[in-house]
């Protein structure tokens, strides 16, 4: 069996990826824990730890 390099291309539209996880994301509020710690994340009405959002796209800088 012969070993083929595979090339994938992916094409975005314009934007940015940011790789911020939730400190300092304007969504974030740190003092609002639920009973396990995580914190409240008001664009996706949820609790998190900061980095289970790493990369979040709603993060505004």
């Amino acid at each position: 069996m012969k070993n083929k390099n595979i090339e994938t291309t992916i094409k975005l539209p314009e934007g940015k990826f940011c790789s911020g996880n939730c400190s300092g994301c304007v969504y974030w509020n740190p003092y609002d824990k639920d009973s396990n710690g995580r914190q409240y994340c008001s664009w996706y009405d949820t609790y998190y730890y900061p980095h289970e959002r790493n990369g979040c796209l709603s993060r505004k800088d």
